[in-house]
């Protein structure tokens, strides 16, 4: 059952989302602008960075033990380049679960070609 995560804290650069009843189960944004230069013209470069954590308990050689989890997404561009960088990332983002079921996760090259639109 999908569970809504809450604010647990804020800061400067990002905030960061808790699952209330498994608080090492988080989600934080962090934002940066640092202005860069295209063809001469000084414009805004926006960078943002999704980190997931959580642990999960696995059992390794019968015994019981938490596993570290983590998934960083950093998308990083001009304003202008906005439709592009949803288009990158919808086109990765539809492929993730066929690259899984291919073992990419654990080192394996996907079979799966990245398309791209």
């Amino acid at each position: 059952m999908p569970t809504t995560l809450s604010v647990k804290s804020q800061e400067n650069a990002g905030v960061t989302y808790a699952d209330p009843a498994k608080p090492d189960t988080t989600i934080r944004f962090r934002f940066a602008s640092v202005n860069k230069t295209l063809n001469g013209v000084i414009t805004p470069n926006y960078a943002t960075e999704i980190i997931i954590n959580d642990n999960n308990s696995i059992t390794v050689g019968g015994v019981s033990a938490l596993d570290a989890l983590s998934i960083r997404v950093r998308v990083s561009g001009s304003l202008d380049s906005k439709t592009r960088l949803r288009q990158l990332l919808t086109s990765v983002a539809a492929q993730l679960g066929q690259w899984e079921t291919e073992n990419v996760m654990q080192g394996f090259r996907p079979a799966t070609a990245p398309v791209i639109t």
